[in-house]
């Protein structure tokens, strides 16, 4: 008796018009047409599952600076880092010095001016730059900068220097060095105000905070801060002199 073969290509096919059209797989090809409707929607409900989401990296949190050696002298926390020996100098000699430190008209001019150039930026950044600003600034002469540097030239000269680069606040920077002069001027008119006398000190004293600072909001005004954030980034008296300096033309000075 003959071997019946089990290859398709050698069975016969007979068709009625209302049979479906069968399959054919080709075994050489990697295509595989569907055999009927089921099977689309077997795809369908296969790309309709949700892909898993990748999971973000967690983030970092923010980690206490590192402590200083015990040298005997108390520092704010956010001087405590011997990794911004800068700060520290700063703290050391001009931030934490009561009643000691410079109140003349350069250094409170000077202040000013940093102040306006770290919007934005870390007060480390500023005072690693200090030096190029004295430099580009004449020592923080704001009769020679209100009189002298009146031309748009003079910003391109500055933007030039090592400065930060920010052309809003060297253009504000000139501004409030003739607000300065002027208030000066204002006060003082029968007497000039040269930049080692302390008559913006004088003005200042009219918006000086009379009690101690106080802890936020919650906790005991006895109690003093502890945490960075416990402190007060502003007052009721530092909001009214930033309203006053704003209103005679000084930019970049508070809210």
């Amino acid at each position: 008796m003959p071997r019946r073969s089990t290859r398709l290509a050698a069975m016969p096919v007979v068709l009625s018009p209302s049979a479906p059209k069968p399959v054919v797989i080709n075994k050489r090809s990697a295509r595989q047409e569907p055999a009927s409707s089921n099977s689309d929607s077997d795809s369908d409900s296969e790309s309709k599952i949700p892909k898993p989401k990748k999971k973000r990296p967690a983030a970092k949190k923010p980690t206490l600076p590192e402590p200083l050696p015990d040298d005997g002298l108390g520092r704010c926390q956010w001087a405590a880092s011997t990794r911004y020996p800068l700060l520290q100098k700063y703290h050391d000699t001009e931030w934490c010095v009561p009643g000691g430190f410079d109140r003349s008209n350069r250094y409170l001019f000077e202040m000013i001016i940093l102040e306006g150039a770290q919007a934005g930026l870390s007060w480390s950044t500023v005072l690693h730059k200090r030096d190029a600003y004295r430099a580009a600034y004449d020592n923080f002469d704001y009769n020679l900068i209100a009189n002298t540097y009146t031309s748009p030239s003079s910003n391109d000269r500055l933007l030039q220097t090592n400065i930060v680069k920010n052309k809003l606040k060297v253009e504000a920077s000139m501004i409030n060095a003739r607000a300065f002069r002027d208030l000066l001027t204002e006060l003082y008119p029968d007497q000039a105000q040269p930049a080692d006398q302390n008559g913006f000190w004088q003005f200042l004293q009219a918006y000086r905070k009379q009690e101690s600072i106080s802890p936020r909001v919650g906790k005991s005004a006895a109690k003093e801060p502890v945490e960075v954030a416990e402190y007060l980034t502003s007052s009721a008296e530092s909001d009214r002199l930033s309203a006053d300096l704003k209103k005679r033309g000084f930019k970049f000075v508070g809210k």
